[in-house]
C-alpha cells in the first residue's frame, strides 16, 4: 500500500510553522490549504502531497494572520492631525470638527488605505468602530480581508440622535452580515457608556440578542469617564454595563485601563473580550491596562492598534513588541508578559475575543486559511535562536512577504495582490488635503 494522498490547492513547503495552537515551532513543515481552509499544518511524515501550487517557504515562518481586535480604520486621513495634546483636547479641538465634514467617500478611501496598510504589515482580521460603516464593509471586501465591523452608536445629541444612528447600524447589520463568503461579522458598536444613555444601552443589548450579534464598546479608557459614570450612576462603567446587560461572550470592550478588582471579576465571569491597544493608550498619557491581572482571571486578551490618528500606524507587529515592553516597564519585571504570550494575543486572542476562534487564530487543521508568511533571512533577524523572540523583539513588519485570507493572496512578494497601491495613495491625500483645508 502506497502512503495517503493530501489533495491540496496550495502547498507552503519547508516553512518553519508556527501554529499558536499549543504546539510549539515546527521546522521543516509543510502548509496544505483546499476550498479555503486548512488540511495540513505540520512535518511531512507519511504522506503525498497533490497540489495546484505550491510555494516554497525556506527562510520563512508561517504563522496566523494578526487580529487586529480595534480601529477606527477611516481614521488613516486624519493621521498626524493633532499630536501631543491631552486626549479631550484632542477629541474636541481636532479629530470631532474635522470628522464633521466627512462624507461617505472620505470613509471608503481612508478605509482601503488603512486596508492596504493592515495586510502589508501581516493583519488578516480587523475590528473597526465608526461612521459610515457600509463603506468599511465595501473597503473590507475588496481588500480580500476579514472584518469585525461595530457601526458607531451614541445620543449625546438626545434620543433622535441615537435612533437614528442604531437605525443605520441595523441596516449594515441586514446588507453585510455574513458577506464575502463569512468574512464579515457585523457586531453593535455603542460608542462608550459616558456617550451613551441607559435607555439607548438597553436598546441595543436587545436588538444584539435579537439579531444574535455581538457588540463591541469603548469601556473604562480614562479617568474622566470613570468619574462620569460614578458620579452619575453609583457605578463603574464596567458594573454599569453589566446591570444593563451588555456584558457576555458576544461583547469585546476596548481598553479597559480602570479596572477595579470587582470589574475584573465581572468580565472574566461574563466571558468579555478586552482590547488592549497599549501604543495609543501611552500616546495619549492614558495609563497602563491590568493586563496581567486579565490574563490571570482568564480573560480572553486581544490587542488592538486604536485608530491611526492615535496610534499612528495599523502596525501589530509594533504593537505586540510595544505591549511587551511597556509592561515590562511599568511593573519593573522582565518576565511580565513574555513575547510567546503577547503574539498569541495578537493571534489567538485576538480570535477568541472577537468569537471568531474556531475560524481563525491558529494554525489548526480546519480552521480558514488566514495565514502569513514572514522572512527570518532579514539582518534584524539573523541568527533566529528563539523563534518567538525573533519575531516579537526582531521582526520588522516589512518582512511580512505573503498573506493569505481564505487560503487566497491578499499580499504576495511584499506587494498588494488586490489592490492598486498607487491609486489608493493618491486619492487618499487627494481627500484628506480637501478635509483639512
Amino acid at each position: 500500500m502506497g502512503m495517503p494522498v493530501v489533495e491540496a490547492d496550495l502547498l507552503v513547503e519547508n516553512c518553519l510553522l508556527v501554529p499558536m495552537d499549543g504546539r510549539g515551532p515546527i521546522s521543516g513543515a509543510c502548509l496544505a490549504v483546499k476550498d479555503g481552509r486548512i488540511i495540513y499544518a505540520d512535518r511531512p511524515r507519511g504522506v503525498v502531497f497533490r497540489a495546484e501550487e505550491r510555494l516554497d517557504a525556506t527562510g520563512m515562518a508561517a504563522l496566523p494572520g494578526f487580529v487586529n481586535a480595534h480601529t477606527h480604520a477611516p481614521m488613516t486621513l486624519l493621521r498626524g492631525l493633532a499630536e501631543d495634546v491631552p486626549l479631550d483636547v484632542w477629541l474636541k479641538e481636532h479629530i470631532w470638527p474635522v470628522e464633521a465634514k466627512l462624507r461617505p467617500e472620505h470613509v471608503y478611501w481612508g478605509a482601503l488605505l488603512a486596508c492596504l496598510e493592515m495586510a502589508l504589515t501581516g493583519t488578516t482580521c480587523f475590528c473597526d468602530m465608526y461612521f459610515h460603516e457600509a463603506q468599511v464593509a465595501e473597503a473590507a471586501l475588496r481588500a480580500g480581508l476579514r472584518a469585525v465591523l461595530a457601526p458607531g452608536i451614541f445620543d449625546v445629541a438626545g434620543p433622535e440622535q441615537g435612533e437614528a444612528m442604531l437605525k443605520d447600524a441595523l441596516r449594515v447589520v441586514e446588507r453585510y452580515q455574513g458577506a464575502g463568503n463569512g468574512r464579515l461579522k457585523i457586531v453593535l458598536g455603542p460608542h462608550a457608556p459616558h456617550t451613551c444613555s441607559p435607555e439607548l444601552l438597553e436598546r441595543i443589548a436587545d436588538e444584539a440578542e435579537r439579531l444574535r450579534t455581538g457588540i463591541h464598546i469603548h469601556l473604562a479608557e480614562t479617568e474622566g469617564e470613570v468619574r462620569a459614570i460614578r458620579e452619575r450612576y453609583g457605578k463603574t462603567p464596567v458594573e454599569f454595563l453589566d446591570e444593563l446587560g451588555l456584558l457576555g461572550p458576544g461583547t469585546s470592550a476596548a481598553h479597559c485601563v480602570y479596572l477595579t478588582e470587582r470589574d475584573m471579576a465581572i468580565l472574566a465571569q461574563r466571558g468579555v473580550g478586552v482590547v488592549h491597544c497599549p501604543v495609543a493608550n501611552a500616546k495619549l498619557g492614558v495609563d497602563v491596562a491590568p493586563v496581567p491581572e486579565l490574563l490571570a482571571s482568564g480573560v480572553a486578551v486581544a490587542l488592538g492598534t486604536d485608530g491611526p490618528a492615535s496610534n499612528n500606524a495599523l502596525d501589530m507587529l509594533e504593537t505586540v513588541k510595544f505591549a511587551c515592553l511597556l509592561h515590562k516597564a511599568h511593573r519593573r519585571d522582565p518576565t511580565v508578559l513574555p513575547a510567546r504570550r503577547a503574539l498569541e494575543m495578537a493571534t489567538l486572542g485576538g480570535a477568541r475575543a472577537l468569537g471568531l476562534d474556531g475560524l481563525v487564530g491558529s494554525l489548526t487543521p480546519g480552521k480558514r486559511a488566514d495565514f502569513i508568511l514572514l522572512d527570518l533571512r532579514r539582518p534584524s533577524t539573523t541568527p533566529v535562536h528563539d523563534v518567538y523572540a525573533a519575531l516579537v523583539y526582531s521582526a520588522r513588519s516589512g518582512a511580512v512577504e505573503y498573506v493569505f485570507v481564505d487560503g487566497e493572496p491578499v499580499v504576495a512578494e511584499g506587494r498588494s495582490a488586490r489592490l492598486d497601491a498607487d491609486e489608493v495613495l493618491e486619492r487618499a491625500r487627494e481627500l484628506a488635503s480637501e478635509l483639512v483645508s
